[in-house]
């Protein structure tokens, strides 16, 4: 779900990262990760607005199964978790919905028509625990990196996964890995303080 917010909606320095957990079991709306635009990135969301993504897993076969038999019954569904996912995020965001000018809900069907990637599948497994994660080796001399494996999706999350893939890997040739940067870019460094 893709939120259009005014930032007065949010309290000076909130957190811009949110894993809400509404109740078990995971997955399905009841529980969802909520991310903020900083406040400084117009290129995101114009000044004095924030762009806010909200996310859960879910299965793919049933959102494909109604939107190809029962087109009345996917928009049912769509609304009702998107209520679900809204009423979550407002756990972590109290206001969310008064401050929001724009609530657009997306599901598999959706990926799939903007991402190409088969049955809508994005952000990689669901996480069923908060204290089970995939790891990143899926068999002996296989490795996984990308959206599908923790740390998830985005570009950090991204970057991130490949950084500890590639320190395991490098570790478990005895290869010691060199510092990313001795002195962090200053510009850089402002940028991302807030995260």
């Amino acid at each position: 779900m893709y939120v259009g917010l005014d930032e007065t909606a949010l309290p000076p320095d909130f957190p811009l990262h949110l894993q809400v957990v509404a109740r078990e079991p995971m997955a399905e709306g009841n529980t969802v990760f909520v991310s903020i635009s900083p406040r400084w990135d117009e290129g995101r969301a114009p000044a004095g607005r924030r762009a806010v993504t909200i996310s859960t897993h879910t299965a793919l076969a049933p959102w494909w199964a109604l939107f190809g038999e029962d087109r009345p019954g996917y928009e049912a569904r769509k609304a009702a978790y998107a209520e679900r996912m809204l009423a979550a995020a407002e756990m972590a965001v109290p206001g969310l919905r008064d401050g929001a000018s724009l609530v657009l809900p997306g599901t598999p069907v959706t990926f799939e028509r903007f991402t190409r990637r088969a049955w809508g599948w994005v952000g990689g497994f669901p996480q069923t625990n908060l204290f089970r994660a995939w790891g990143p080796r899926l068999a002996p001399d296989l490795w996984m990196v990308g959206d599908s494996i923790f740390p998830g999706q985005s570009t950090a999350a991204v970057a991130l996964g490949g950084l500890r893939v590639g320190r395991q890997l490098l570790a478990e040739f005895g290869i010691a890995a060199e510092p990313v940067s001795p002195e962090p870019d200053p510009v850089v460094q402002s940028a991302t303080s807030g995260i």
